[in-house]
């Protein structure tokens, strides 16, 4: 390692050490393994303590707009260890969280984003190359529940920072790309240089620093981090006790969210228990033996409540209001698609498909192509279901619209126009059909004229 790499390191160490008075580090005779031991079951009081400061960066009439921001979040909660992956490391988990709170503000206006009390118990999933999957086995989270507590310093995976082999004091190590992705909440890493490196050992505990840039993308833009990390191995129980993060982000404007310029502080605490009283057997029943598709699923309640909806993950919600909801779908990073959707009144007399096809070829005007399916059909739970599939262009570019009108026996309904280029049809496949199949109608409709949304 260069010189200026290792005084990097040493700079980390020495910015976000908090050392205890007098406290020297011992010289190793020989190289020191961080192997970490886990074993099903071993459970653990996590806390979490996080900090962001900054600026959200958006596009508005073309225009780049700063609004400052700041974020502060507590989150407590026990964890047991429910499996581990070839390399015994954990790869399943149980927490039951006791506080998850944040305080976010941005500009002049704020929100305070709480988990729901059924959904205390949180299930982790993580496969070897794909993220951590959080998930509630009572039902489905909100995309804001998600969000609160899917923060960077995620225990289950935390231990992919240690090294694979025995190190002496001042060796370094290269972390790997998946390591960063999961500890960061990235979708993926394209690039880095961050390197770990030997500290100091002192009172059974190994500590670790490292630094270093991050290139990588979230929600399907570029992200450019300066990160630096220092942690406690504890040398006895051979685990993770204690994990600092300083993250330095600057974000692009992507397709479903703002930009970031900001600095978030994560303190991660992690302490062995030898029984929660959260975690008992009856909670340990309800987690499904892997998670699945639909355990995935987030919910969607719109404004006033007139509907609601569970979705994959692929779907965001970009605008939101009593009139209209606007969603993006991202797969891959990739924009794939476009549903607008508006709660209808109730009508003196449903609108029948032939009326569904006139409104909706005005509504594309010169953008009109052709009808390619037009269907009529009774859902599960007991609505009129009218579908349209439609061809056309805009600017020359062929797109496909997938119209449909849905309203219970009293005329109350939804209305979703979803629109994506013809080329991605086979990525976007059926993701109207799993979005509406579910869709349910919970109160009086809004007074929004009952004709199609339009597609934009």
């Amino acid at each position: 390692m260069d010189s200026a790499r290792k005084l990097r390191l040493v700079l980390c160490w020495t910015i976000l050490a908090v050392s205890a008075p007098g406290l020297k580090a011992a010289e190793l005779a020989e190289k020191l393994s961080l192997r970490p031991a886990h074993r099903a079951g071993e459970q653990s009081r996590v806390e979490i303590a996080l900090q962001v400061g900054g600026d959200v960066k958006l596009v508005s009439d073309g225009k780049a707009k700063n609004l400052p921001m700041s974020v502060v979040a507590n989150i407590k909660y026990d964890e047991q260890v429910l499996a581990l992956n070839r390399a015994s490391l954990p790869n399943r988990s149980l927490r039951h969280y006791d506080e998850a709170r944040a305080v976010i503000k941005v500009d002049k206006g704020g929100e305070k984003p709480t988990l729901e009390g059924r959904h205390s118990l949180i299930a982790v999933d993580k496969s070897d190359s794909s993220p951590a999957v959080l998930y509630s086995p009572a039902g489905a989270l909100s995309r804001e529940e998600l969000d609160l507590i899917e923060v960077p310093g995620n225990t289950l995976v935390i231990d992919q920072l240690l090294p694979s082999e025995p190190m002496g004091m001042g060796d370094s190590w290269k972390l790997k790309d998946q390591a960063l992705a999961d500890l960061l909440a990235l979708e993926a890493v394209s690039w880095t240089d961050v390197e770990g490196m030997l500290a100091s050992v002192a009172d059974g505990m190994a500590h670790v620093s490292a630094a270093g840039n991050v290139s990588g993308a979230v929600g399907g833009v570029s992200t450019e981090i300066e990160l630096k990390i220092k942690y406690r191995f504890d040398l006895k129980t051979r685990r993770i006790a204690y994990l600092a993060l300083l993250i330095k982000e600057k974000r692009s404007v992507g397709h479903v969210g703002p930009g970031l310029d900001t600095v978030a502080k994560v303190i991660v605490t992690i302490q062995p228990i030898a029984a929660s009283d959260k975690l008992t057997a009856a909670a340990l029943e309800q987690v499904p033996d892997k998670v699945t598709p639909e355990l995935a699923q987030l919910s969607y309640a719109s404004q006033g409540g007139k509907f609601r909806f569970n979705h994959d993950r692929r779907w965001y919600l970009t605008s939101d209001d009593a009139k209209l909801s606007i969603w993006r779908m991202l797969d891959r990073g990739e924009l794939v698609a476009q549903c607008n959707m508006s709660a209808l009144s109730g009508a003196k007399k449903p609108i029948m498909l032939a009326e569904f096809q006139r409104d909706v070829q005005n509504s594309l005007g010169k953008n009109f192509g052709q009808f390619v399916k037009a269907s009529q059909s009774t859902n599960d739970a007991g609505y009129t279901v009218l579908r349209l599939v439609v061809h056309g262009s805009v600017s020359q570019l062929p797109i496909e619209w997938i119209y449909y009108l849905i309203h219970d026996e009293n005329g109350q309904g939804v209305s979703l126009a979803f629109t994506f280029e013809q080329d991605l049809a086979p990525r976007f496949a059926d993701a109207d059909r799993s979005l509406v199949n579910g869709l349910r109608m919970s109160e009086a409709a809004s007074s929004t004229a009952a004709r199609p949304t339009k597609a934009k």
